[in-house]
């Protein structure tokens, strides 16, 4: 048995397959959002891994020890650690802004685009505005790992994850041009292939967990690139999609648009040619173009607490779904939806959300059709950057997102693509179990995709709306450029 384990943004779940059969476990904790900044309780992390397996195991029975515990977790995101992997104040996660001037100073510095949410311009800042904490900072670790630190006592990074910065040499495999911006190469972890396995996890959370001395823990990676591996994204001209809090399109080389803007960070130095550029894949010899949109999943939520004024629950998810049968497709206002900021194509920390064409028809129904609408046009946006050739006609989608129907057949009419749903709704969850099936079980590839990654509803595009699409499409395309216009002359 191969159990994966995702730090998400603002869920931890376990979960393993057996016989066909998902078993998972979710843990929830909260993000600290203060002006431009975004923190969590890096406490959380470990202690939500150590509740999720143990509810797992529980769910599963004692007569099964895991062979191998697999990771992934969100990124990019910064935990300050001393020596004994303790960490040093909270952790600063990938919606933080607050290092917008470091990241224009590294990127004048390094001839490099790079945007605040990168780890050398989050350290910079820590450098800049506490002194002491960087200067405590034995290590900066990704939340994942910092939990495989806790749990092995090793300080690691995972070779895709370290290629979405900036600052790595890939041939090298280290940090040193980080040193050029006034950093210490030396405080960052050990680069390591996510295939690695290790053997040893420290006693006390051994007994802990029910794990004994022949469970393996394998790296993994960034969540993002864990998700595309549980769509079976691995080959050329595959399109995948992720929506939980935010939203990832993936493709693997061979299907990229190339350059540094189109992966979850900058990074990868290497010959400059564009597929030198895209950040390793969690499968060593692959290299992965990683899209991250804005806050899609997370967009919702705002609507449904801040518009709607109601709990997020099963019975507003419902009534919402039943109301877009009551709005026209394409009918109603453009809603633009960076309300935490732009990300790919074009990032931008300081773009606003809006809803444009308001009427006095308009109504509660309109107005979420068109947020779910103008999530759909930001994601065609980006799908047609990986897919120029139009080579793939159709998009594998997982994350807990895509378990909305009525947000699935937008999707699909916007884009004009089918959008499969994969079975297991967890995609970082299954690219972990693929990944142990891979590294640990050395199965190939393909035949853990084929085991574990399957189509459960296909959503197709209806032509009837595709001319109204088309035209609201391009319209939303045109008031991005107005808004791009707007914020470069501040």
């Amino acid at each position: 048995m191969i159990i994966g384990v995702d730090i998400g943004t603002t869920n931890i779940k376990a979960g393993a397959v057996i016989d066909g059969r998902y078993y998972g476990s979710k843990y929830g904790y909260a993000t600290d959002y203060r002006d431009n900044m975004a923190e969590q309780d890096p406490a959380e992390y470990l202690r939500g891994t150590v509740h999720c397996l143990k509810e797992l195991r529980a769910q599963i029975g004692g007569r099964m020890k895991p062979a191998a515990l697999v990771f992934s977790g969100h990124a990019p995101s910064l935990v300050c650690v001393d020596q004994h992997g303790n960490p040093l104040g909270k952790a600063i996660i990938w919606q933080d802004q607050r290092a917008a001037e470091e990241a224009h100073l590294i990127s004048t510095l390094l001839g490099e685009t790079v945007n605040a949410s990168a780890n050398e311009a989050k350290m910079l800042w820590l450098k800049s505005h506490q002194p002491d904490l960087y200067q405590a900072a034995y290590r900066f670790l990704q939340p994942k790992d910092y939990v495989l630190c806790r749990l092995t006592g090793q300080f690691l990074i995972d070779e895709s994850a370290a290629s979405t910065m900036v600052t790595y040499r890939r041939m090298q495999k280290d940090f040193e041009p980080i040193g050029r911006l006034g950093l210490d190469p030396w405080k960052m972890p050990e680069v390591v292939p996510s295939e690695l396995v290790l053997r040893d996890i420290a006693a006390n959370y051994a007994c802990e967990l029910g794990t004994d001395e022949n469970t393996r823990v394998v790296v993994g990676g960034i969540d993002a690139f864990c998700e595309a591996l549980g769509c079976g994204i691995y080959e050329g001209h595959q399109i995948g999609e992720m929506t939980g809090t935010s939203t990832c399109v993936f493709g693997c080389s061979g299907s990229g648009s190339g350059g540094r803007g189109g992966g979850v960070g900058e990074g990868g130095g290497g010959d400059g040619s564009a597929a030198d550029h895209l950040p390793d894949h969690v499968i060593d010899g692959k290299r992965i173009n990683v899209l991250p949109l804005s806050y899609s999943g997370g967009t919702i939520a705002w609507f449904i607490a801040s518009i709607l004024q109601r709990p997020m629950d099963a019975v507003i998810l419902s009534e919402l779904e039943e109301g877009l049968l009551k709005t026209t497709p394409a009918g109603g206002p453009i809603f633009i939806p960076y309300i935490m900021g732009a990300r790919s194509p074009f990032w931008d920390e300081h773009a606003t959300g809006s809803f444009i064409g308001l009427t006095k028809d308009d109504n509660l129904q309109t107005m979420y059709r068109s947020v779910l609408e103008g999530l759909a046009y930001d994601l065609r946006q980006n799908i047609e950057l990986l897919d120029r050739n139009e080579s793939s006609g159709s998009v594998m989608a997982t994350g807990g997102g895509n378990s909305n129907d009525g947000w699935l057949q937008i999707k699909a009419d916007v884009c004009n693509r089918e959008f499969c749903r994969t079975q297991y709704r967890d995609g970082a969850i299954i690219g972990d179990i693929i990944l142990g099936e891979h590294s640990v079980n050395q199965r190939t590839v393909q035949s853990a995709i084929k085991q574990y990654v399957a189509v459960s509803r296909t959503f197709k595009p209806r032509p009837e709306y595709a001319d109204a699409y088309r035209r609201k499409y391009a319209f939303f395309k045109e008031i991005c450029g107005v808004y791009r216009d707007l914020t470069s002359t501040g």
